[in-house]
């Protein structure tokens, strides 16, 4: 009996120094001064630098290669030597054709004349008409032999000059599968797949990329964006392209469809070579010296409850405040107009909530979360603007209020500097609410509603609700130690306190045995939450 009464204080003292410990936490509450920053709002996907075309260089004359000046690599200008083909062949029976002509000449002067006298000699009845017929039918053949001579003569010309190739443009030679000595095929006729090929080239003073992009993005994306682009090759150095142009036919890979996008590229340095692989950022927005809240510091209006008590404020009283700010947006139909940021009133902004409550809660679905940024199966990254993902918060988009008053809010924020430079159509941007906790002069916080328009990674643009040069609590730390706490207390609760056969949240003296005789210490105990 004795041993069991010193267990029973041993573990009253271990659960009392654990709750005591749990009280002494403190959460650490970061604050950050609203300031005007610049923010750029981007795409970013990776794909492979690769030229705007290729060529291939075949030959319609075959025969023996005797001269190949150029290499892999090579720079050439249009009509410049590539291959020279061995041109005996061609050589005589150019030759040939030229004797060909002038024999034909030699007739045609011989029928020429003989057609003179016959036509003298038949005005005077001297010849017969079988006579002259035939001098006329020699002129004919003779005139005929003449043609047919200078025609296989322009033929034999041209074979000579096709067993000399030369580049059909300036460009860059990226492949060469033959070489000197090597015995090649002509092409025959016009077929573009006869023949050897001799050389690929390319202009590569202008490369593309093709990435391909999350069909969820492709909607914030047009021809004529800006870009920047960041190959392995050279990561400290960055290139500036454009949007060419999005090839209309999806790609479905792995049950995600994507898109792709043409990038183009000015290499007139020749940095970029073909098979590169690299990350092109696709600048969809840019705002200038607007006033910014750190993304940490934003939660959602559902999240009013858990933030509150991060701050130490009252959960009820801040949700009652944050639904009075939500029907006030409905009824003002700007798109969620930000509230004034005053102190919480729990009997003003109570009786006021009451009656929105219901239609209050439909708009808050589309409130949106804190702002996140990942990479999806497609390849893309995004600067999201909401923690339900583009996807989720489209349901409930029409709970805020009409959109045109929050769209015209944002253009007078801040221009869209991307529009000025590419002359495009105007995307509207996204506008949803946010919860803040502005630090008050007495050190305490007090929440606020924004209106939040562009946002990165980092920081959200601010549209109503709070001013600069205001202080705001960053809780992102604060709030990962609440989540952090809350699963080591289940944890605990699990595992009876880290007592075998203790619930956590029993009376420390225990309760009497159960009818199975359950000891001293907690026999009755079973496993509950803390």
């Amino acid at each position: 009996m004795m041993n069991t009464r010193v267990f029973v204080a041993f573990v009253a003292v271990t659960v009392l120094a654990g709750c005591s410990k749990k009280k002494e936490t403190v959460m650490q509450i970061g604050s950050s001064k609203i300031e005007r920053r610049n923010i750029t709002v981007d795409a970013t996907a990776t794909g492979a630098v690769e030229p705007i075309s290729i060529v291939e260089v075949k030959s319609k004359a075959g025969g023996q290669i005797t001269r190949m000046p150029v290499e892999t690599g090579s720079q050439v200008r249009a009509g410049q030597l590539l291959v020279q083909i061995d041109t005996r062949d061609v050589q005589n029976s150019y030759e040939q054709a030229e004797a060909d002509v002038r024999s034909a000449k030699a007739q045609l002067d011989v029928a020429e004349a003989n057609k003179k006298r016959s036509d003298e000699l038949f005005k005077t009845r001297i010849i017969t008409t079988n006579e002259y017929e035939s001098a006329t039918l020699q002129l004919t053949q003779a005139q005929a032999g003449s043609v047919r001579a200078n025609t296989n003569l322009d033929l034999a010309k041209q074979r000579l000059e096709e067993a000399t190739v030369v580049a059909p443009l300036s460009g860059t030679v990226i492949e060469r599968p033959v070489s000197e000595g090597m015995v090649i095929s002509g092409a025959t006729g016009n077929s573009a797949t006869g023949g050897t090929t001799l050389l690929k080239m390319a202009d590569l003073s202008k490369v593309q990329m093709r990435v391909l992009v999350n069909e969820t993005d492709i909607g914030n994306i047009r021809s004529g964006l800006p870009t920047r682009v960041v190959v392995d090759a050279y990561p400290e150095r960055s290139f500036a392209g454009v949007v060419e142009k999005i090839e209309p036919q999806a790609i479905v890979s792995q049950s995600v469809t994507m898109f792709p996008v043409i990038v183009s590229l000015r290499n007139d340095e020749g940095y970029l070579k073909p098979g590169m692989n690299g990350e092109v950022t696709v600048v969809i927005d840019q705002k200038m010296q607007v006033v910014a809240v750190p993304n940490d510091a934003v939660r959602t209006l559902r999240e009013a409850a858990t933030a509150a008590a991060l701050v130490g404020l009252n959960a009820d009283t801040v949700q009652a405040y944050v639904r009075a700010e939500q029907a006030k947006m409905a009824s003002a139909g700007r798109g969620g107009a930000g509230g004034a940021g005053r102190p919480v009133d729990a009997a003003s902004t109570t009786a006021v909530a009451a009656g929105a409550d219901s239609g209050a809660r439909s708009g808050n679905a589309a409130a949106g979360g804190r702002q996140g940024a990942g990479r999806d199966a497609g390849g893309t990254r995004v600067a999201t603007s909401g923690g339900e993902g583009r996807r989720g918060g489209v349901a409930g988009r029409g709970g805020r209020g009409g959109r045109g008053g929050g769209t015209e809010g944002a253009a007078r924020a801040g221009g869209n500097m991307s529009n000025a430079m590419t002359g495009g159509p105007r995307i509207a941007p996204r506008v949803r609410t946010g919860l803040v906790f502005v630090v008050n002069a007495a050190g305490g916080y007090e929440p606020r509603v924004l209106r939040l328009g562009a946002s990165n990674y980092d920081y959200s643009e601010v549209l109503s609700g709070i001013e600069e040069g205001e202080t705001v609590a960053t809780l992102a730390v604060a709030a990962l130690q609440a989540k952090r706490d809350a699963a080591n207390d289940r944890m605990r609760a699990q595992q009876g306190g880290g007592v075998p056969g203790m619930s956590a949240g029993a009376p420390v003296g225990g309760g009497r045995g159960g009818p199975g005789g359950g000891g001293g210490g907690g026999g009755g105990g079973g496993r509950g939450g803390i």
